[in-house]
C-alpha cells in the first residue's frame, strides 16, 4: 500500500499551549451520495438598516474571483409597504451581477389585511386577502424585475411561528398549505417556506403532506434557533432541498466580550455550518452578511468596520469549494472526538473535498482513505492567523491513502484531484443491480420502531409504531458509521432477534434470482455473536452468516459517532418465488443481556428487474390494495418519483408520479 506525506507549508500556532499528537482517520465513499450543495450566502441588509452593505463589501462577499468569499445566495427584505420596496435595489442589482440567487423574505403583510390591524406585533393574515396577499408577493417580484434584478425565489413568510415584538405574521402549518394550495400559484418564481425559527416540523409537514401545496413549493426553508440537529426525510422522499435560511451565533453580545477570540468564536461557527450539511441541507444562510457577528465588521464588539472577519473565511471555505458538489459518505475515526468534518463529490468527479475542522490544541496526523488515487491537489488553512489561505501541494508517490498533518486550532479544506482508479472498489453503481429493500430508519428518527419491523425483547414481541427502552431506533452523530440504528437485544434466558417481513402487509417477496445483503452492526456494551438470516416466512432457512463485532458503542445521541462498525455482505440465490423474512439473532447470555445494533441495510438483486414486495389480496378486483417506494417502504400515497403500485387482483405496476 502506497502512502504518501503531505506536510504543513506553514505551522499555524493557536494562542493557547500546544497539545500532543495525535492520529484519526476518515474513510471517504463516494459511492453513497447525500445531499447536492446549492450554496452559502447571507442577509444582505439595505440603508434602512445601519450596518447596510456599500458595493465595495458586496465585492467581497460575492464572486469566486481572488479576495472574494466566494458567496452565492443573498436574502432579501420585502417591505410591507411598496414605498418601500427600492431601498433595497441597488444591493440586490449589484448582488446580482456578482453571480448570487437572490430570495427575499416578508416580516409582515400590510396592517389592513391581518387580525390585529397591525403591522408590527403578531396576528394573522384573514383568509379572505390571502389571493391580495400572493399578488402583493408577485408585485414585489415583477417590481424588482423591471429595476434590472431577477429574484429567484420568494418566501411567504419569515418566522410564521414566532410572536415578537417587531413586524411579524402568526400562521399555522395547515394555513400555509391553504395558501400554497389555493394561491401558491400567483407567484411566478420559486415559492420557499415556511422559514420556522425552531425547524418546526409542525409546520412543515401539513404542507408537505399535501399533495398540491407542496406541488408548489420549491424549496423548505427554516431557521436553526432551537433545531435538534436532525435531517428531514420527508422533505427528501418530496424531492425537496432543505435550506437553513438564518441563523445568528451572537457570542459577542451575549457575554459582552470585545476581545472573542478565534477559539471561542470560529469553532462554534464552523461547527455549526458543518453539522448542516451533516443533516442533508443544501444551503446555509447566514444572518447578517455586514455585523460583528457576520461576514463583515461593523465596528462594533471588537470587529473592524467593512472588513472581513474570521466567520467570512470560514464560510468562504464552504462557499468557494463546496458549493455545487454532492456530499457523500465519510467516516471519521477520532479517538478524542475533537475534529469535526464532511466529505464533497465534486460535479465532474475528479475530485473529492474534505472539510476538516480541528478546535483542539493537538497536532493530528489523519490518514484520508479516498476511493481514487491522487497525486496532487490543494489545501486551504484559516486559523487565528490565517485566513483562508491556499496552498498547492504534490505527493511523491501516488497513493489513495495521504496523510495530513492537521495544525491545531484550524479550520481546513483539502481538494484531492483524482490521478487513477482504485480496482478494489467496484463502480459506483451496477446498472444490473436493483435495490429491493434497505432499512429507511431516518424516516422514523430515534425511538419509534418503524412501520414493518418486529423485535423480540425480555417481555416478548415489540411490534411496529411501538415506543419504549426496549427495542428501539438511536440516533448517532452523522459522522461516524451509522446516522440511524435499531438496537434490539436478548432476554435474559433466551435468544433475541430483529427482522422485516414477518408482519401482514410487510412481505418481501422474492423471486427466484441471485441476491446480496448487507449491512452494518456493532455492539452495544459488549460484542455478542449475532447471524443474519434469510428465510421464507412458512419456515424453512435458505442463507445465514453468524459474526462476532468488532467493537461496540455505549452511548447514543447526536455528539457521539460510531466508528468501529463491522460491515458485511451475504450473498445468497433464491429458488422459489415467495415471501422472505430478513432477520438478526442474538445469542442469550448469562444473566443479563446481549445488545447490538444493525443499520446499513441493503437488499439488492442481482440482474433483476421489477417489484419484490407483498402482494395483498382484495376481493374487489383492480382496487388499489398497497403502495410502495423502491425500498419496500410502504406509504400512505402516491409519493414524488418512483412509485410501486399493488392490485387486487395481483397485477404489480410501477409509476412515475
Amino acid at each position: 500500500m502506497k502512502k504518501g506525506i503531505i506536510l504543513l507549508l506553514i505551522l499555524q500556532i493557536c494562542n493557547v499551549v500546544q497539545g500532543v499528537e495525535r492520529t484519526a482517520n476518515i474513510v471517504v465513499d463516494s459511492r453513497v451520495k447525500y445531499q447536492h450543495v446549492t450554496g452559502f450566502g447571507g442577509f444582505i441588509p439595505s440603508p434602512t438598516w445601519s450596518y447596510w452593505l456599500k458595493d465595495a463589501e458586496i465585492n467581497k462577499l460575492f464572486g469566486s474571483e481572488s479576495g472574494r468569499l466566494g458567496l452565492n445566495i443573498g436574502r432579501l427584505y420585502i417591505a410591507n409597504n411598496r414605498n418601500g420596496w427600492s431601498a433595497g435595489v441597488a444591493n440586490a442589482r449589484h448582488a446580482k451581477k456578482s453571480g448570487a440567487f437572490l430570495f427575499a423574505s416578508p416580516w409582515s403583510p400590510p396592517a389592513e389585511w391581518k387580525s390585529n390591524g397591525s403591522d408590527v406585533k403578531g396576528g394573522e393574515l384573514l383568509e379572505e386577502h390571502y389571493a391580495d396577499w400572493a399578488n402583493f408577493l408577485n408585485d414585489y417580484y415583477n417590481y424588482m424585475k423591471k429595476q434590472g434584478v431577477e429574484i429567484d425565489a420568494i418566501s411567504i413568510q419569515n418566522e410564521p411561528d414566532w410572536n415578537t415584538d417587531y413586524q411579524s405574521c402568526i400562521w399555522t402549518g395547515e394555513k400555509l398549505a391553504k395558501f400554497l394550495r389555493e394561491y401558491g400559484h400567483l407567484i411566478e418564481c420559486k415559492i420557499i417556506a415556511p422559514e420556522t425559527v425552531h425547524f418546526n416540523r409542525e409546520m412543515h409537514d401539513p404542507i408537505l403532506n399535501d399533495e398540491e401545496a407542496c406541488r408548489e413549493l420549491d424549496i423548505l426553508g427554516g431557521h436553526f434557533y432551537g433545531w435538534d440537529g436532525s435531517s428531514y426525510p420527508l422533505a427528501e422522499e418530496k424531492g425537496k432541498e432543505v435550506w437553513m435560511t438564518e441563523y445568528l451565533i451572537n457570542e459577542r453580545q451575549q457575554n459582552d466580550k470585545k476581545d472573542i477570540n478565534w477559539k471561542d468564536d470560529g469553532f462554534l461557527f464552523a461547527r455549526s455550518v458543518n453539522d448542516a450539511m451533516l443533516a442533508n441541507m443544501s444551503a446555509w444562510v447566514h444572518y447578517s452578511l455586514k455585523r460583528y457577528y457576520g461576514c463583515i465588521g461593523d465596528g462594533q464588539y471588537g470587529t473592524s468596520d467593512n472588513e472581513i472577519t474570521k466567520r467570512g473565511y470560514v464560510l468562504s471555505h464552504y462557499a468557494k469549494y463546496v458549493s455545487g458538489t454532492t456530499r457523500v459518505k465519510h467516516v471519521l475515526n477520532d479517538a478524542s472526538s475533537s475534529l469535526s468534518s464532511s466529505a464533497y463529490l465534486a460535479e465532474s468527479g475528479d475530485s473529492i473535498v474534505v472539510m476538516l475542522i480541528n478546535p483542539s490544541a493537538d497536532v493530528y496526523s489523519v490518514t484520508i482513505n479516498l476511493p481514487f488515487y491522487t497525486r496532487s491537489g490543494m489545501k486551504v488553512a484559516t486559523t487565528e492567523t490565517l485566513s483562508a489561505e491556499t496552498y498547492a501541494f504534490d505527493i511523491d508517490a501516488e497513493t489513495y491513502e495521504p496523510v495530513l498533518s492537521v495544525a491545531p486550532c484550524s479550520v481546513n479544506t483539502y481538494i484531492f484531484t483524482k490521478s487513477g482508479l482504485r480496482d478494489d472498489i467496484g463502480d459506483e453503481e451496477d446498472g444490473n443491480d436493483e435495490l429491493i429493500f434497505s432499512d429507511r430508519f431516518e424516516y422514523c428518527g430515534a425511538s419509534r420502531i418503524p412501520e414493518g419491523w418486529r423485535a423480540k425483547y425480555e417481555g416478548g414481541i415489540r411490534y411496529s409504531g411501538d415506543y419504549g427502552l426496549g427495542p428501539r431506533i438511536m440516533g448517532f452523530a452523522s459522522e461516524g458509521c451509522m446516522k440511524y440504528a435499531f438496537y434490539f437485544r436478548t432476554g435474559t434466558n433466551d435468544n433475541g432477534y430483529l427482522s422485516y417481513g414477518e408482519e401482514e402487509g410487510y412481505r418481501v417477496k422474492l423471486v427466484p434470482g441471485k441476491y446480496s445483503l448487507s449491512y452494518s452492526v456493532t455492539g452495544w456494551k459488549n460484542t455478542p455473536a449475532i447471524t443474519s438470516v434469510i428465510q421464507k416466512s412458512a419456515g424453512g432457512i435458505i442463507a445465514s452468516h453468524s459474526l462476532r463485532p468488532d467493537g461496540f458503542v455505549s452511548e447514543s445521541g447526536p455528539s457521539h459517532r460510531i466508528t468501529n462498525a463491522t460491515d458485511y455482505c451475504m450473498d445468497f440465490e433464491v429458488t422459489d418465488e415467495d415471501n422472505y423474512v430478513i432477520k438478526w439473532i442474538i445469542d442469550k447470555a448469562t444473566g443479563g443481556f446481549n445488545e447490538a445494533l444493525v443499520g446499513n441495510i441493503k437488499l439488492l438483486r442481482h440482474d433483476a428487474t421489477g417489484a419484490s414486495v407483498e402482494v395483498l389480496t382484495d376481493a374487489t378486483t383492480g382496487e388499489v390494495v398497497a403502495i410502495y417506494d423502491i425500498h419496500g417502504r410502504r406509504l400512505s400515497g402516491l409519493r414524488k418519483g418512483i412509485n410501486i403500485i399493488k392490485y387486487a387482483d395481483g397485477s404489480v405496476r410501477k409509476v412515475i408520479n
